[in-house]
């Protein structure tokens, strides 16, 4: 009797995301508003010092800019929150947290937060 082994050979591949994430930074002007200020300071947010230093050194291709405001409430003065940089004003009541969300070309994003703070 004679005997013939077959072996099989699978490989699997596991895709991986094209790319590195970019880097978010947020900068506030000013880092903090009277306590109760009742909708009367602009601050003004950027998301211009963001960039995608590894895969867009030059910073030709774009960047996607999403942005929430958690912890008060807030109007929108100017811009949008899809925007690079946008004016808000807050209620004053408690600090709140703004987060910026950047995604580059890729689809690799990442998150930034910063806390304004209430002064008395």
């Amino acid at each position: 009797m004679r005997c013939v082994i077959l072996t099989t050979l699978v490989l699997l591949a596991c895709e991986q995301p094209a790319g590195h994430a970019p880097v978010a930074r947020i900068t506030a002007t000013p880092r903090a508003i009277p306590e109760h200020d009742g909708f009367q300071t602009d601050v003004v947010l950027s998301g211009a010092s963001s960039a995608d230093p590894v895969d867009d050194p030059d910073g030709a291709l774009p960047l996607a800019y999403r942005w929430e405001i958690i912890g008060d409430d807030v109007h929108l003065e100017a811009g949008t929150f899809a925007a690079r940089d946008l004016t808000i004003r807050l209620l004053g009541d408690r600090p709140a947290t703004v987060l910026l969300t950047v995604t580059d070309a890729d689809g690799q994003s990442a998150t930034a937060r910063l806390q304004l703070q209430l002064t008395l």
